[in-house]
């Protein structure tokens, strides 16, 4: 039996959670696509999901996971989904802070090329739509929504920069 699922997702971590929430009920994840969620029903609590960015990620990479019996079973674009059976123990894709802070300012730079980009096309946009252009209004509608997709971006860049000022505290406790 299979269910799909339509949610979208502005944090990560939120995104994992739920997901590992819906493999402890059983339903195992089997693909995604920007939201699109397709899982398979099976044994509750079978495995423990991770997702990650994969931008840059090379074959030695996803040969090295699989040979900790970790399964890639999605990717799309530059996100990633792991899993790893419950039974064989804990499963982290970063063994320390500052792997974990590293992998943060990888996640940022991402997020915030996102973000420059949509207000550069926004402003763009809004130059010719506010110019002498017969598509004045799809122009102006079209910056309207880079604007709000800019801003939209501003949630996930901050929430990643928390987590690593966060680590980064942490880390320097530990170091002393």
């Amino acid at each position: 039996m299979r269910k799909r699922v339509y949610r979208f997702f502005l944090d990560y971590e939120e995104e994992e959670a739920w997901v590992n929430d819906m493999a402890e009920q059983g339903w195992h994840l089997k693909g995604t696509i920007l939201g699109y969620f397709v899982f398979e029903k099976g044994e509750p609590g079978q495995y423990i999901y991770r997702n990650e960015l994969v931008n840059g990620k090379s074959q030695d990479y996803y040969n090295f996971l699989e040979s900790m019996n970790i399964e890639c079973v999605s990717k799309f674009g530059v996100w990633a989904y792991y899993r790893k059976k419950k039974s064989e123990g804990p499963f982290e894709l970063f063994s320390d802070s500052s792997s974990k802070i590293k992998y943060l300012k990888s996640m940022n730079r991402l997020f915030i090329s996102v973000t420059f980009l949509n207000l550069f096309i926004g402003f763009i946009n809004l130059y010719i739509g506010l110019g002498e252009s017969t598509e004045k209004f799809l122009n102006t509608g079209v910056s309207l929504i880079n604007f709000v997709v800019a801003m939209i971006m501003c949630i996930p860049i901050l929430k990643v920069v928390k987590r690593k000022k966060g680590l980064q505290r942490e880390l320097h406790i530990f170091e002393g």
